[in-house]
């Protein structure tokens, strides 16, 4: 029973993280990155989210628009994927839905690129972790190609992301 239990919250705390991506984003689909839209992005955005490096300031910034924009109820997008084949298309698309995504993300310290870059590496790296300590999902990793300063910045500051993740979640 303990065993079914385990899993069961396992399942449940991995569908919160991938709910929370999208409210995180404001964009519903951001688990298209696992799914779909790392194929449809350049080598060199791939790279750039790889090589982004994850810290203190960039996760306060990132709490920081996730309140805000949660107290002004700006509304999730949706990605239109078809639309979908760079960075730049997801930031355009990400500020084009409401006229004071722009000016938030900038009060914050963030051009759209850079924000979409940042939730990217934070919720790729939350991902893999996530799986990376799961046994049945732990072969899908492939440990040598994650950013090991971000898994362990994401390990040391979890506690932190995970109560991010639950304040994003209430309006759900």
């Amino acid at each position: 029973m303990h065993a079914r239990h385990a899993r069961f919250l396992s399942a449940h705390r991995a569908m919160f993280l991938l709910r929370w991506a999208a409210l995180l984003l404001l964009l519903a689909p951001v688990l298209g990155m696992a799914q779909g839209v790392s194929q449809r992005l350049s080598a060199s955005d791939r790279a750039e989210i790889s090589n982004f490096q994850l810290n203190q300031d960039v996760l306060a910034r990132l709490q920081a628009v996730t309140a805000d924009g949660k107290a002004m109820h700006v509304k999730k997008s949706q990605l239109d994927m078809s639309k979908v084949h760079s960075l730049d298309d997801m930031a355009d698309q990400l500020v084009s839905v409401d006229p004071r995504i722009k000016p938030l993300l900038s009060k914050h310290g963030f051009t759209p690129h850079q924000f979409v870059v940042a939730n990217l590496a934070l919720v790729g790296t939350a991902m893999a972790v996530r799986m990376e300590r799961d046994p049945k999902m732990a072969k899908y990793i492939d440990t040598s190609k994650l950013n090991q300063h971000n898994v362990q910045f994401y390990k040391s500051h979890e506690a932190q992301i995970l109560r991010m993740m639950q304040q994003s979640q209430g309006d759900q």
